[in-house]
């Protein structure tokens, strides 16, 4: 095909689109829609211009997070965009593997040490360990200022409390290691990304259950904090454990909600762009501006190519994201590399030669 061929190709193709889409694009080439990024590789670079994906996205404010945290909203921010109808399915598979896989096995290692707690100790710190030998919630602080009736209303109803937790933490660890299993059977039939996308449409936010469940189990640890508060003997004992208690609760929440609100930050950032698009001539520009710059340090491909990725600064100027190049793109720097590099060593390349070389 000759250049004036193509050339008059390309020149058509908008009125195969449609008015519609004629109009669109008009409308584009008269307002820039995206936003400016400079390059890794430096200012000799020239700025580039990213495409917005149009994706929605999701609450960062302190209560959202902490909402988040709770319900298990943060496991689905893939699966609102996989499911989506900007056309993304790439990862559904991989990202209900991963998920599950970690969910059921901390799930199912975490039943093997409740169920023989739940035989153990239940109500061995409600009973004497030899007649005479006392109970260890009477004999506590709490348990002193108690009267005799009140002390013994208090161990039946203190050993079903502790009962309940314990059933608590192992239905639902039990029942988050069934619902993985489930899922990765659901998954493994389906085996593509094209199906696990058409199943997260059909299922919705149910793919938390495991989540939800394991995170519910742990209220099994109430029971454990029970039974340290009942059975301390002093008061200095009794605050020092509050304390310990308190402290530690404040300290996992300060800290998931560290962990959640940075992974919804994140995503929202990664997903906000398009990866960089280069045209022809725009790779072509590049890449004799890096080689002008690289060609005597021997630069790689690889180098070039991560040189030529977007840079894109936060609103706050505190944090930067590298916008990668698509696909395209990278086959045409890759096109534009060898044969500079050719050139370099007196090689001419067929054009042929430099599109297999760009493949590689």
């Amino acid at each position: 095909m000759n250049p004036s061929k193509a050339e008059s190709e390309i020149s058509i193709e908008p009125l195969v689109l449609g008015k519609e889409a004629a109009s669109n694009i008009s409308e584009v080439s008269t307002q820039q829609v995206g936003h400016r990024v400079k390059r890794v590789g430096g200012d000799f670079l020239p700025d580039r211009l990213v495409e917005p994906t149009g994706n929605r996205k999701a609450d960062e404010t302190l209560w959202a997070c902490l909402k988040s945290a709770c319900t298990g909203r943060f496991l689905t921010l893939a699966d609102d965009i996989i499911t989506s109808d900007n056309g993304v399915k790439a990862g559904a598979k991989d990202n209900l593997v991963n998920e599950c896989a970690n969910t059921g096995l901390i799930s199912a290692l975490m039943l093997t040490i409740i169920v023989p707690l739940s035989f153990e100790n239940v109500s061995d710190w409600l009973e004497e360990d030899y007649v005479g030998s006392g109970y260890a919630f009477v004999d506590g602080f709490i348990g002193q200022r108690l009267s005799e009736a009140q002390s013994e209303n208090a161990l039946a109803a203190l050993h079903d409390l502790s009962l309940i937790f314990y059933a608590v933490g192992i239905i639902g660890f039990l029942n988050a290691t069934v619902t993985t299993v489930c899922v990765l059977l659901c998954v493994g039939e389906l085996s593509t990304d094209a199906g696990c996308a058409e199943w997260l449409k059909r299922v919705g936010h149910v793919t938390r259950a495991p989540y939800l469940l394991s995170f519910s189990a742990c209220a099994f640890t109430a029971s454990v904090i029970v039974r340290w508060t009942l059975s301390v003997k002093t008061l200095l004992g009794l605050i020092v454990v509050g304390v310990m208690c308190l402290t530690g609760l404040v300290s996992v929440v300060g800290i998931c909600h560290v962990y959640i609100a940075g992974c919804i930050r994140a995503h929202n950032r990664i997903n906000e762009f398009k990866d960089l698009n280069l045209s022809q001539n725009e790779a072509q520009e590049d890449v004799e501006a890096w080689w002008k710059e690289n060609a005597t340090i021997d630069g790689t491909l690889e180098d070039c190519l991560n040189a030529l990725a977007g840079l894109l600064k936060d609103p706050d100027e505190k944090h930067t994201s590298v916008i990668s190049l698509n696909g395209i793109s990278k086959q045409r720097v890759a096109l534009h590399y060898h044969k500079l590099r050719a050139e370099s060593l007196g090689i001419t390349l067929l054009a042929s030669e430099l599109y297999n070389l760009s493949l590689q």
